[in-house]
């Protein structure tokens, strides 16, 4: 009998094109963790992601379902497909949920960009930073974040190529704080379109060196047209951190 699993999954995405699987030979997150899992049921599995993170980004809670059919115990079954990962690959936690447990479902997730603003190059976090030596005023990033919050068409801030039907989505926090020469923005929202927080990164480090006022989120959120935001933030700043669920979330079994 078959089985639904939830995983929570961390991943450094360096070496990754994003997530989604995609043709050989393109290494993808989602095809290195559904080889694993099928070696190890010994049968084909599709690993589903909550979130489709892009080539170079990170996750520390990315979460995918999986159906398997297998007699080994969930805590023996996650070390045992850790064991065919490959180092930047991880499952966190794997737990039987309900079969109708859907990762579609997610309400909530929270990613962070990590910016390191020195004008000496970041040694040994270098592929999880975005190296910016400009100098930066924190205050007025802060008050750009605030502006970002509560429900917006963000029209503006989406990728290229994004064939979402709706570009309006729900920010309920978001802020940015510095300690040495580490900034760092974090976002919490219902979710996020393709490019979506890269771009805004990029808005509200245009602030934060004095080329806009912070209001100027406002006005282009209100215009919604691509194009008119910052530059997108580079990919390696970027890591999902979180998504939740409604509550019918929870093991089943």
């Amino acid at each position: 009998m078959s089985t639904r699993y939830k995983l929570t999954i961390a991943y450094d995405g360096s070496a990754y094109s994003g997530w989604q699987r995609q043709p050989d030979p393109v290494a993808t997150v989602q095809r290195v963790v559904e080889k694993a899992a099928g070696e190890i049921v010994n049968h084909p599995v599709t690993v589903a992601g909550a979130s489709r993170t892009d080539a170079g980004v990170h996750a520390n809670g990315q979460v995918a379902q999986m159906d398997a059919t297998t007699h080994i115990e969930p805590g023996r079954l996650r070390l045992a497909i850790n064991s065919r990962l490959p180092p930047d690959v991880l499952i966190r936690q794997l737990e039987p949920v309900s079969p109708e447990f859907d990762v579609s479902r997610a309400v909530r997730k929270r990613y962070r960009y990590l910016i390191w603003a020195d004008r000496d190059r970041p040694v040994f976090h270098r592929s999880f930073v975005y190296h910016f030596w400009p100098g930066l005023a924190v205050e007025p990033m802060r008050e750009a974040c605030r502006l970002f919050e509560g429900a917006h068409d963000f029209a503006a801030f989406q990728g290229r190529g994004d064939d979402r039907v709706t570009t309006t989505r729900t920010i309920f926090h978001c802020d940015i704080h510095r300690r040495g020469p580490l900034v760092m923005f974090s976002v919490e929202g219902s979710g996020f379109l393709y490019h979506m927080v890269r771009n805004m990164v990029g808005t509200v480090l245009e602030v934060g060196r004095g080329h806009w006022p912070a209001a100027r989120v406002t006005e282009i959120l209100q215009a919604g047209e691509n194009g008119e935001c910052g530059p997108c933030a580079p990919a390696g700043g970027l890591c999902l951190q979180w998504i939740r669920f409604p509550d019918a979330a929870a093991p089943g079994r």
